[in-house]
C-alpha cells in the first residue's frame, strides 16, 4: 500500500551498505521506521529527505511482511538552514528530536504531537528562543502522561505557566532567564531520562559542548 503522509524525520542511521533506517514522525500514523533504498550513493535520491530535522510530504510504501516502511519518493517542506547554520539552535533541535524519538512508540498518531514538533522546529527557525528546548519538554512529558507541572523548581516560577502553554512562536517574547532555564533542563534531563531508561544523548551533548566552550573561553 502507498500512502502520502507528512512528517518529520527524527534520526537516521546507516542500514546497510547504502541504504538508511530512520525514524520519521507523521500526523497520520504516528512515528513509523522507514528505509531509504541506496540514498548513501553517490548519487542516491532523497538524501535530503532523510535527514534529521527535515519536514516534508513523504511517499511512504506499506507492506505487512516488513516492519520498515519503504520511502519512496516526496517533496520537501522545510529543510530550516537558519537553525542548522547556528551550533546552539542545532543542539536544541536535536533535543527536541530525540525528546520525541526515544519517548514515543511507534505507530500511534498524536496528531498533537506532530504540531507541537512543527510549530517548534519552525521558531527556532523564524523566531527563536532559549526556551524552546524546556517547553518542548515540559508539553511532550505533560501529553504523554507524566508531565511537571505541579513540580516547578524555585528559579522558574514567573516562567513555568508560559512555558507550558504559549505558542512555541511566542516565547521568543520571554524575558530569557539562564537560571529559570538550567533548573528546567536539569529538571527535564533527569524526569525524561527515567522515561526512556537511560539519559538522552542531546543532554549530555550539550553539558560537553557548554564546557568545551568555558575551557576556550579567553581569562578575564
Amino acid at each position: 500500500m502507498i500512502v502520502n503522509a507528512g512528517g518529520v524525520i527524527l534520526s537516521r542511521r546507516a542500514y546497510g551498505e547504502y541504504d538508511r533506517l530512520c525514524s520519521l514522525f507523521t500526523e497520520s500514523l504516528g512515528k513509523v521506521p522507514v528505509r531509504f533504498v541506496g540514498v548513501n550513493r553517490p548519487k542516491g535520491k532523497m538524501k535530503a529527505m532523510s535527514e534529521p530535522g527535515v519536514w516534508a510530504e513523504h511517499r511512504l510504501h506499506l507492506s505487512p511482511r516488513s516492519e520498515f516502511a519503504k520511502g519512496v519518493g516526496g517533496r520537501l517542506i522545510a529543510s530550516f538552514p537558519g537553525w542548522r547554520d547556528d551550533l546552539g539552535r542545532t543542539f536544541d533541535a536535536l533535543a527536541c528530536l530525540e525528546m520525541l524519538d526515544k519517548l514515543t512508540p511507534d505507530r500511534l498518531p498524536a496528531p498533537s504531537l506532530y504540531r507541537l514538533l512543527c510549530a517548534t522546529l519552525a521558531a527556532l527557525e523564524q523566531s527563536p528562543s532559549r526556551w524552546l528546548v524546556a517547553a518542548f519538554g515540559l508539553r511532550l512529558a505533560d501529553k504523554l502522561g507524566f508531565g511537571l507541572r505541579e513540580r516547578a523548581p524555585a528559579p522558574c516560577g514567573k516562567v513555568w505557566r508560559a512555558l507550558h502553554e504559549d505558542e512555541p512562536a511566542a516565547l521568543a517574547l520571554l524575558p530569557y532567564e539562564p537560571a529559570a532555564d538550567e533548573a528546567a533542563r536539569r529538571l527535564l534531563d533527569e524526569h525524561l531520562g527515567a522515561q526512556a531508561g537511560r539519559r538522552l544523548r542531546a543532554f549530555e551533548f550539550r553539558e560537553d559542548w557548554q564546557k568545551s566552550r568555558l575551557q576556550g573561553a579567553p581569562a578575564c
